[in-house]
């Protein structure tokens, strides 16, 4: 429930990025389409939580290694957190901000590598993968400044938010298949 959550946000962040860059140029297709698929999140993010609050009579209170493991999540946000930060800083002192976008996402895909070892999730590889690829493009697209800034950011933007969307349908389709196992097993 909290993954869909964040992936609810971040989904939300990269389609903001995306549609400001685009600056109405897509009519607003990207923000209605992808606005709906933040809707869907939140709607099955309240039926979860619904849920939730039905099984935590259930189930007891985490366990010592899912607090650690929250606790690493915790240390790796951070990280990520900083890196933006500093690098944002760095980018604005040596006059290129053009490429922060891009590099923010790098840092976000770089993120999900220990993650995807911390809560062995095989799926975190592939949206490292995907984001870091995206990113990737992104910056050397600005370094060659191949297409024009606007467009750089949207494809990143727009890439990325794919990637948080794929993982928010696959929290999704475990926590839906989790909930009907849980109604079978009380019946």
């Amino acid at each position: 429930m909290g993954g869909l959550f964040l992936m609810t946000l971040f989904t939300l962040l990269w389609v903001i990025i995306a549609e400001n860059a685009l600056d109405n140029r897509d009519h607003r297709i990207v923000g209605i389409l992808l606005g709906a698929v933040i809707l869907i999140f939140i709607y099955y993010y309240l039926y979860f939580y619904n849920a939730q609050k039905q099984l935590s009579e259930t189930f007891p209170d985490g366990s010592e290694a899912e607090k650690k493991n929250d606790k690493w999540f915790l240390i790796v946000f951070g990280v990520e957190g900083f890196l933006i930060l500093l690098v944002k800083n760095i980018l604005v002192n040596i006059g290129r901000d053009e490429l922060f976008v891009p590099c923010f996402a790098l840092i976000v895909g770089l993120h999900f590598i220990p993650l995807a070892s911390l809560f062995k999730r095989k799926f975190d590889y592939y949206l490292a993968g995907w984001i870091c690829a995206v990113a990737i493009i992104g910056l050397i697209f600005s370094v060659q400044k191949t297409y024009a800034h606007y467009f750089i950011v949207a494809f990143v933007g727009i890439g990325c938010a794919a990637a948080t969307i794929f993982n928010g349908v696959r929290m999704i389709l475990e926590g839906t298949k989790a909930i009907a196992f849980n109604k079978l097993d009380n019946n």
